[in-house]
């Protein structure tokens, strides 16, 4: 039995609209997270098409008050922030490496199995974005150094100017928050 089974397409429509997270965004990515990873699996190979599902469901959870459902289907909805986080991951990729895709490398690399599991992936997301936007600064900026940038302690010490032990405490005490969220949620999802 699958999340959806019970619920329409309105139904999901209307829990992601006005729904929790752990409620509407399941709903959402159970019917049609399949749907945009077959469709990024055709042009990309499999860890980018799962990037690009993830970033798909972040999207349209971030901006699902802008979802009018007198203009069309939810599905389609979300197939066209696909399409624009497809042409996205292109065009990065074009202007960070300028090189051009083999695509039976593509194709042999859609083959193999990946262990993320994207839906986690995707609140594991909007969860730390959550907590990033309720954090003051200069936590705010320092784990977005660390985790994004991925920069050491010292460089992020010298490009705020703090002590290297305030950037460490910081990092430290953040990060223990952001895992104390997770399993939270994550022991709220399994129950």
């Amino acid at each position: 039995m699958t999340a959806t089974e019970g619920f329409d397409d309105d139904a999901i429509a209307l829990a992601f609209a006005t729904g929790p997270s752990d409620v509407g965004l399941r709903l959402a990515y159970d019917r049609w997270g399949g749907l945009v990873l077959a469709l990024a699996l055709r042009v990309m190979d499999r860890a980018d098409a799962e990037d690009v599902v993830q970033q798909t469901f972040v999207s349209a959870w971030r901006s699902r008050e802008r979802y009018d459902p007198e203009a069309g289907p939810l599905g389609a909805w979300i197939v066209r922030i696909a399409r624009r986080r497809i042409a996205d991951h292109f065009r990065v990729a074009s202007v960070l490496h300028e090189r051009v895709v083999d695509p039976t490398v593509v194709l042999d690399r859609a083959e193999r199995p990946h262990p993320v599991d994207v839906p986690d992936a995707v609140a594991g997301s909007i969860l730390v974005e959550q907590t990033l936007a309720e954090m003051d600064e200069p936590q705010r900026t320092i784990v977005r150094l660390a985790v994004i940038e991925d920069l050491p302690a010292s460089a992020i010490a010298e490009r705020l100017e703090l002590p290297v032990g305030t950037v460490k405490s910081h990092l430290s005490r953040t990060l223990r928050r952001l895992r104390d969220r997770w399993e939270g949620a994550h022991a709220a999802h399994l129950a």
